[in-house]
């Protein structure tokens, strides 16, 4: 092949890759923290069983994984709001996080969601909610913050 067309073909490669990476670790948008929280949700990985979710905590920008960042859930039970329904984790050395609990209830007439509260050093922390589909035991919830704070 012609070796201007492979450098060419390769710095276009290079320029879509780096578009794609920058556009998968855009920092996920927090919402208004909701009234329900708590602040020290015990360091708990379940709550109880029949859904379980997961994700990885990144960077935003370099899509660094975040180790040790603290990812703060809760939920609606069968009865409304309760301590019984809230839980930290904290991500591992590849910013992943497991969280297990019943699916979640809706309340206030909103879908099941579940509630989360992510923090790291050295970034801003957010406040985001995550919508399982209905009929499904698991989910994946990536997050990524901005550095800051």
């Amino acid at each position: 092949m012609n070796r201007a067309f492979l450098i060419a073909a390769s710095l276009i490669f290079a320029v879509f890759s780096a578009g794609y990476l920058a556009a998968e670790c855009t920092a996920t948008q927090g919402e208004t923290l909701d009234a329900n929280y708590k602040p020290e949700a015990p360091k708990r990985a379940s709550v109880g069983s029949g859904y379980v979710l997961t994700g990885t905590v990144r960077a935003s920008g370099d899509c660094q994984p975040i180790a040790g960042a603290t990812v703060e859930l809760w939920l609606a039970g069968p009865n409304g709001y309760s301590d019984n329904y809230t839980g930290t984790v904290v991500a591992d050395k590849s910013g992943h996080y497991r969280f297990q609990s019943p699916f979640p209830s809706a309340s206030t007439g909103r879908p099941p969601h579940i509630h989360m509260r992510i923090a790291a050093d050295g970034f801003l922390p957010i406040q985001t909610e995550c919508f399982p589909r209905q009929g499904t035991a698991t989910g994946v919830f990536d997050i990524v913050l901005e550095p800051g704070g």
